[in-house]
């Protein structure tokens, strides 16, 4: 096969929506669960006295297994296929979630958001490579924006369930363990088969990836690149934004119902953005997207004891977490089928990548400037993002201005 790029033949919503539905399904009972256990791995590491740099080390743990399932999970999809590959993974998940719901120490929790980070990580290579296997370029913004929506709304949802009754600190884990066995049901009962996976590439797992990698960079640049920055920016926010919340005095509960609310304005722009992207070229789009973000950032610096701080902020989420969509429609264009296991590992591996280095540098601003520093360090990232698209960015022009 040569390495011309192929792709999926363009189907009627309708049909197209019926073979992706149960894969769907799946990925957002996943996403439900796997927010829960991430914020409440938090507020169980705090309620048991852990300090909270040690429970930042421990979710940061999270992002390491991320960035290595991206050289180990690949050659699962590869050896195994993609229904086995979602069922061992999802299986994964569940096995840390009752260990966490059973058992506590540090170490143990550290070793269990590892896990976790990991086979996530491959959850999301499976789901993202199956889905663009399925789509034409035509139709692949819009179905990875419902894709993007799918995940935000199952990111809010997971805080909501923080609001049930729990009478024992192990019993939200349980709850994660059921929604990870369920999501196997939907993927394993599908009768829609992805596109065949080819025998792997000789060579051990980080020589495939950093050839993988080159492939990126010859093909499209800006998606490597801008997945770092995507990771660091999205990392930055889950990780920082309710220290900026706290420091502004803002109850448990505010913080809570502001995160929250918040994710739920993250879904708004992602299928017009999509649409926007299938019709033009996705990099001036993403320019754009940065360029607003960092308008945004810039003025929430400068408004955080008032009242616009919560609307601004939703507008400011619900543009950038678009970033990452629009990377993936650059990337999945680019690259041939029999390269999209392994171009997908490497954008979720450049995503985590960037993920462990945004809370740090975020910290470190917030130190110097307080608060407000959160925000200055989101304007950094949005213009790294809005170099990074003008530098890499294609030359195809938008068929007429966008306007925000």
């Amino acid at each position: 096969m040569t390495d011309a790029v192929e792709q999926a033949p363009a189907r009627p919503w309708f049909n197209l929506l019926q073979v992706v539905a149960s894969l769907l399904l799946a990925y957002a009972l996943l996403m439900v669960g796997n927010a829960l256990a991430s914020t409440q791995t938090s507020l169980s590491l705090l309620a048991d006295g852990v300090p909270v740099a040690m429970a930042g080390v421990i979710q940061s743990a999270y992002y390491g297994g991320f960035f290595l399932g991206g050289f180990a999970c690949s050659g699962i999809v590869r050896d195994y296929g993609h229904h086995r590959a979602f069922a061992v993974l999802a299986a994964t998940v569940c096995l840390v979630a009752l260990a966490q719901s059973l058992l506590h120490g540090a170490l143990l929790w550290l070793v269990s958001r590892f896990a976790n980070g990991l086979a996530i990580c491959g959850v999301f290579m499976v789901v993202e490579s199956w889905l663009n296997a399925c789509v034409s370029n035509a139709q692949r913004g819009q179905l990875f924006s419902l894709y993007m929506i799918i995940s935000y709304l199952g990111a809010s949802a997971g805080q909501w369930l923080l609001r049930l009754p729990f009478d024992q600190p192990g019993w939200p884990f349980i709850v994660v363990a059921m929604l990870f066995t369920l999501a196997i049901i939907p993927v394993t009962l599908t009768r829609q088969q992805p596109l065949p996976v080819t025998e792997s590439a000789p060579g051990n797992l980080w020589r495939q990836a950093l050839r993988t990698l080159l492939q990126l960079h010859r093909r499209a640049p800006l998606g490597w690149a801008g997945a770092l920055v995507a990771g660091s920016f999205n990392s930055a926010f889950y990780a920082m934004m309710p220290v900026v919340l706290s420091q502004l005095h803002y109850s448990n509960t505010h913080v809570g119902d502001f995160m929250g609310l918040t994710l739920l304005a993250a879904p708004v722009l992602q299928w017009p953005m999509g649409k926007w992207a299938d019709r033009g070229n996705r990099a001036e789009l993403l320019s754009r997207s940065a360029l607003a973000v960092l308008v945004l950032a810039l003025i929430l610096s400068q408004v955080l004891a008032t009242w616009l701080l919560l609307p601004l902020t939703m507008l400011f989420v619900c543009i950038a977490f678009t970033f990452y969509g629009t990377l993936s429609g650059i990337v999945n264009d680019a690259m041939p089928p029999r390269r999209r296991v392994e171009a997908n590992a490497t954008l979720l591996m450049m995503y985590a990548l960037g993920g462990t280095l945004g809370p740090v540098l975020c910290s470190l601003i917030m130190g110097w400037l307080g608060p407000a520093g959160y925000f200055v360090s989101a304007a950094m990232l949005s213009g790294a993002m809005l170099a990074a698209a003008r530098v890499f960015g294609a030359a195809r022009p938008l068929p007429h201005p966008l306007a925000f």
